[in-house]
């Protein structure tokens, strides 16, 4: 057992609720998780998932997850201003959920996660 294990954890394992070799292999993952190379990984989720802390972004990346948009179909879909509609497009594509693409003076707009739509669909409960 090591020194910065609880009292809480020491008792677990008394109680056999847990293995000493359990408890290693968390304090083994939490620091793997730890290194640069996931803390890169932990702040781009952090990031997507905060894009999401707003009901009209996911609405917008639900209709996206249909097919490419444009900035003016969802402008009509949700009756929103156009400076709200690129506001919201910006946070989205800014945190890698949405990505581009430019025709002439068209901006078409597509989900780029689908992994992140198939969860929000999962728990929204559609399809």
């Amino acid at each position: 057992m090591t020194a910065a294990q609880s009292r809480a954890v020491r008792r677990l394992i008394e109680l056999g609720m847990c293995r000493p070799s359990d408890i290693e292999r968390a304090e083994m993952e939490a620091k793997r998780l730890s290194s640069p190379e996931y803390s890169t990984k932990i702040r781009q989720a952090r990031r997507s998932f905060g894009a999401l802390g707003d009901p009209t972004r996911i609405k917008i990346l639900l209709l996206l997850s249909e097919r490419e948009m444009c900035v003016c179909e969802l402008e009509s879909a949700f009756g929103l201003p156009q400076p709200t509609v690129s506001h919201h497009l910006g946070i989205l594509e800014q945190a890698g959920l949405l990505q581009r693409r430019k025709t002439g003076r068209w901006t078409f707009y597509s989900t780029s996660d689908p992994s992140i739509v198939g969860l929000l669909t999962k728990m929204i409960g559609l399809k």
